[in-house]
């Protein structure tokens, strides 16, 4: 991933890679502030399980919101549920994002968030941005890419002249007595 003009997030800040879970983030000092005000619109490039290479190494870069948070890992088959092998770090700026990157996991992992929250409750929770879940009855996120390539780019490109006030247009259904106006 692309940041600061050209420059990838390891070419500007260190990256211990000795660690299970690698200090790593996709957030820009634009995305927190925009995320902190309410005006980021594209939450789901960022939150979620990312598929990500750093320092030449594939894996899964992770973030999840969770400001009330005291300690949060990923939890999986990957490392056999263990709530403390793989821990995320929280971002310093007081966002509530809990981040990190970890090394070799790949397409198709499951896996929660560990959280200890409010009053030491602890939650094993799926990934509310994951792009792809385990079927009923089990709960569990699974690492996924869409990978999808849309193809409507003409479409795009004159969709102004169709959606113009002179093309013609359908009414499914005109309710008229909800336009009436009660006598007084």
């Amino acid at each position: 991933m692309e940041k600061s003009g050209n420059k990838r997030y390891e070419d500007i800040h260190f990256v211990d890679s000795k660690k299970a879970v690698w200090n790593y983030s996709l957030f820009s000092e634009d995305d927190i502030r925009n995320f902190q005000q309410g005006t980021h619109y594209r939450l789901y490039d960022l939150f979620g399980a990312h598929e990500a290479v750093v320092l030449g190494t594939r894996g899964y870069y992770f973030a999840v919101w969770a400001p009330n948070a005291t300690y949060l890992s990923v939890i999986g088959n990957f490392n056999d549920w263990n709530t403390t092998s793989h821990p995320l770090m929280v971002r310093l700026e007081k966002s509530g994002i809990w981040e990190g990157f970890i090394p070799h996991l790949s397409k198709g992992e499951v896996y929660k968030y560990h959280i200890h929250g409010f009053q030491g409750r602890k939650l094993d929770k799926g990934d509310p941005y994951a792009n792809f879940w385990e079927r009923r009855p089990q709960t569990a996120s699974i690492t996924w890419e869409l990978g999808y390539t849309w193809g409507d780019e003409e479409w795009m490109q004159t969709r102004k002249k169709h959606n113009g006030l002179e093309a013609p247009w359908s009414v499914y259904e005109v309710h008229l007595a909800s336009w009436m106006r009660p006598d007084k």
